[in-house]
């Protein structure tokens, strides 16, 4: 029965000054029906746009842990991935996404009632690719969940029927994109004028996203019974029934590779996209080697040291754009909560420039002075967290000037405020709050903005993800990898980071391993942009790497108390950073092992302070998935919680 909807329909306005289209965050249209509005190739193209608006951003329900908070990357904790929490009433991460998929079933549902003779295929192609997305975002996060592939009837709040297994789910998304890639093959980034809308390369490189996370969840967490977190339907979980035809794990793989190859060097489309590297292209001594960091902070000319503009990024796929003169802001408090804060365990995995582990490279210097351990290291490490006593630009007076760019923040700019130091004379455990880790600057701006108002856009599928992508794939089908796959994929993203290539000599003559340094390069290069907690479960190691304590400075190495500990606070003679009664009983005492990459991971040695102790860091297989949240299954007897839940 087709229910008739009052529909929220965003209308598609002209390109902003920074080249993004602007439907994805307009004011609904009020009092339009179903029935009285689907009548033109204009209205399909309306309704898609309006389902832009849904995805997510910045600020989102649905996102989960958006800035890796939580992980062993960072000492910001998360109450959800120590696997303390218990099943909750209600999820948001759970609820959304099915009010989304609505809107985009009605849009295919009106579109097989379409009788106009103007096309409406891409407007239908960008319907089944957010059909995938959301079902992907819910097969994450849940596994097997309840396929909304049709409108429910008019007042039905909730998916009723029971839910469909993991491999049902997949089946059904690589069913969409299939769809989505077929009908949308002449939207391309060039046609569209790189604005951020949807296009078939964006579409191409989710489907590599979908099919590298499934084919690796299936390779490390088994298949069917095997994977304990499917349950068997009927007392728990989602069950293991599987589709005829569906893919084999190396399949999987094979597509998440093919997919990817497309934007490698020889793809379709890898003329398109680039390495945003305006720091080394217009080198200016105080800013050069930070194009990572401004990157993500990018909007105006007057953003950057360089005048750079979004227009000038060929390294998103797909974004969700803003506008600060539009009014259209990202809504998170990005520059003052400063969100993606480090773990030591994070800091030590960036390379030396001569690519080899701190452990192994003889260019390591240390922890005993401030900075030390940033010396000859990985470009990244400076620009995306702090250095103890430098000084930064700051949108917030509070914390220090906004940004000139003509000269570099210093005490002679008046800018004393935006001096860094470490707050280690408390202890905040784990908390969203306190400095008691390395402070973060992925996503922070420089220039003046009022809180909640940075209009970056966000990225959420970068170029360097598909470079990644190949080469995990390769690396998991066949156990190897060419120096020119690699040359063509790791390498591209270590001119932007200064490091030496990877290669399989460097690899063998110092006792690596060639996949865990390639899944290396992933996590430092797509650190903050919420991956690692799904990464670490379809690698089959979460548990592991999460039940470890999560660290922070040195406050002596080697038996030697360092600058940290003895020195006053940069900026504020007489007051300290550390206060050794406050860490008494949170200080490493014995060496101990901080990942299963035990030949490429350092150990952490007396004297590192831990922020949360191992005690409060319970994840388990069954935290691998999230709850079913329990208003939903006392509303739908057909849905059964997840095991162990």
């Amino acid at each position: 029965m087709k229910a008739k909807y009052i529909w929220m329909l965003a209308a598609a306005m002209t390109a902003s000054a920074t080249s993004c289209t602007d439907w994805l965050d307009q004011e609904p249209l009020s009092n339009v029906t179903t029935s009285s509005y689907f009548k033109t190739a204009s209205d399909f193209r309306s309704a898609a746009n309006y389902l832009y608006g849904q995805i997510q951003g910045y600020k989102s329900d649905v996102y989960g842990t958006l800035f890796d908070n939580g992980t062993d990357l960072s000492y910001l904790g998360n109450s959800e991935l120590s696997g303390n929490d218990g099943a909750p009433t209600s999820d948001k991460a759970y609820e959304t996404p099915y009010k989304y998929l609505r809107h985009v079933n009605n849009l295919l549902a009106q579109a097989a009632l379409y009788e106009g003779m103007e096309s409406i295929d891409a407007s239908v192609g960008v319907a089944y690719f957010f059909r995938a997305w959301w079902h992907f975002n819910l097969l994450q996060r849940f596994g097997g969940i309840t396929l909304a592939l049709e409108v429910p009837e008019t007042g039905s709040e909730f998916v009723w029927g029971p839910r469909n297994s993991r491999y049902e789910v997949i089946s059904s998304i690589l069913e969409d994109l299939d769809k989505a890639q077929q009908l949308m093959a002449g939207v391309t980034k060039t046609s569209t004028g790189n604005s951020g809308e949807l296009t078939i390369e964006a579409v191409s490189a989710f489907k590599a996203r979908v099919c590298l996370f499934e084919g690796t969840w299936e390779k490390y967490n088994g298949r069917g019974a095997d994977d304990k977190t499917n349950g068997d339907g009927s007392s728990a979980g989602a069950g293991v029934a599987m589709p005829s035809g569906y893919p084999s794990v190396d399949n999987l793989l094979t597509m998440a590779k093919n997919e990817a190859a497309k934007f490698v060097e020889g793809g379709q489309y890898a003329g398109e996209y680039s390495l945003w590297m305006e720091c080394e292209d217009h080198a200016i001594d105080y800013y050069d080697r930070l194009s990572y960091f401004y990157l993500f902070g990018l909007e105006e000319s007057d953003s950057n040291p360089y005048g750079a503009t979004k227009a000038s990024n060929n390294e998103s796929i797909l974004r969700k754009c803003y506008d600060y003169a539009l009014q259209v802001y990202g809504g998170q408090n990005l520059t003052h909560s400063e969100p993606c804060g480090a773990s030591r365990k994070l800091m030590d995995m960036y390379l030396c420039t001569d690519g080899l582990p701190i452990h192994i490279s003889p260019l390591f210097k240390g922890y005993h002075g401030f900075n030390d351990e940033f010396e000859n290291r990985d470009a990244r490490m400076q620009a995306s967290f702090k250095k103890v006593g430098e000084y930064y630009w700051s949108a917030n007076n509070e914390h220090g000037n906004a940004a000139d760019y003509s000269i570099q923040p210093s005490e002679d700019s008046k800018n004393q405020g935006g001096i860094y130091a470490p707050v280690l004379t408390t202890y905040s455990g784990g908390q969203f709050n306190g400095n008691n880790g390395y402070v973060g600057r992925k996503f922070v701006q420089e220039r003046e903005r009022p809180t909640t108002q940075e209009s970056a856009d966000f990225m959420l599928i970068r170029w360097p993800e598909m470079l990644l992508t190949y080469a995990e794939a390769t690396v998991e089908l066949g156990g190897q990898i060419s120096d020119a796959d690699l040359d063509k994929t790791v390498n591209v993203i270590r001119r932007r980071a200064h490091i030496a290539n990877l290669t399989n000599t460097l690899v063998s003559s110092h006792g690596l391993d060639m996949k865990e340094e390639i899944r290396r390069e992933r996590t430092l290069e797509l650190y903050g942009e919420g991956f690692r907690r799904y990464d670490l479960c379809r690698w089959g190691i979460a548990e592991a790497e999460l039940g470890r304590p999560i660290c922070t400075y040195y406050a002596s190495y080697q038996g030697v108390p360092t600058e940290i500990a003895t020195e006053d606070k940069p900026g504020y003679p007489g007051t300290k950073m550390y206060d050794p009664a406050v860490w008494a009983t949170h200080t490493v005492t014995a060496e101990m092992s901080q990942s299963v990459y035990t030949a490429g991971m350092p150990t952490v040695k007396p004297g590192a302070l831990i922020t949360e102790p191992e005690s409060d860091r319970n994840f388990s297989k069954k935290n691998y998935l999230q709850p079913i949240p329990t208003d939903q299954i006392s509303l739908n007897g057909e849905l059964k919680q997840n095991p162990q839940w």
